[in-house]
């Protein structure tokens, strides 16, 4: 289950958030996918796409969000997908099943990004292994954006996808430096992806709130990932 002890303090957010909002969204998204196995008997990881399922995923920890924080939802159809009325700040949400994961989205705008981390259990519950979030500068600013186009192209099975923007090195090193929950019964920063972070010192400084910062790195592995059906 999510543990509060996981909550890393001092990481910036976007005004009307807190790491508690954050944490709650987290119980009650795990809540809801355990009543739906629990009632109708039906895992959605095993009949749905991987990608489908993050999709998933991230609708309902929107929904979460949108009832226990100041951020609401916004138009299915428009960009973000959260909303603070107050102050009219917007954080879109994307979910993964690999930590560490930056972002992508078909947008590549300025603004706060949240990517939900998560795996299965054994059981095939979901839990959490981290969330990022940071506040990115869109494509729009030329070569000082944290995005790039990926376009479009047809793979080996004759399938396109959507045309994408994915996060460069630092704007993905953003990201996982605003780790606002970071699950370490599960998630271990090696040595590989703490070269890669420090190789980014010159153009991004490893900021306090970090997990970079204070950790020491563990022996050199791949990051662990949950494969979906």
């Amino acid at each position: 289950m999510p543990h509060r002890h996981f909550l890393r303090t001092g990481v910036p957010l976007p005004d009307g958030l807190t790491g508690e909002n954050i944490y709650v969204a987290l119980e009650r998204v795990r809540d809801f996918f355990a009543m739906i196995q629990e009632k109708a008997g039906i895992n959605l990881a095993d009949i749905t796409q991987a990608n489908t399922f993050s999709g998933i995923v991230s609708n309902v920890f929107t929904q979460m969000l949108n009832e226990v924080s100041a951020y609401k939802k916004n138009s299915d159809q428009r960009y973000p997908d959260l909303i603070n009325p107050s102050n009219n700040t917007g954080l879109e949400v994307k979910a993964s099943n690999r930590p560490m994961k930056g972002g992508e989205g078909h947008n590549g705008h300025s603004g706060w990004h949240i990517v939900v981390c998560f795996f299965l259990t054994s059981e095939k519950a979901i839990e959490f292994s981290q969330v990022e979030i940071a506040n990115l500068i869109g494509f729009e600013e030329g070569e000082k954006s944290d995005w790039k186009y990926c376009g479009s192209h047809r793979n080996a099975n004759n399938s396109q996808r959507t045309e994408t923007y994915t996060t460069t090195a630092v704007g993905t090193a953003k990201l996982r430096d605003g780790t606002i929950y970071l699950n370490t019964d599960y998630v271990d920063l090696s040595k590989g992806i703490m070269t890669h972070r420090h190789k980014l010192v010159c153009q991004l400084p490893i900021p306090d709130y970090s997990p970079f910062k204070t950790t020491k790195a563990a022996p050199d592995k791949d990051l662990p990932t949950q494969e979906l059906p």
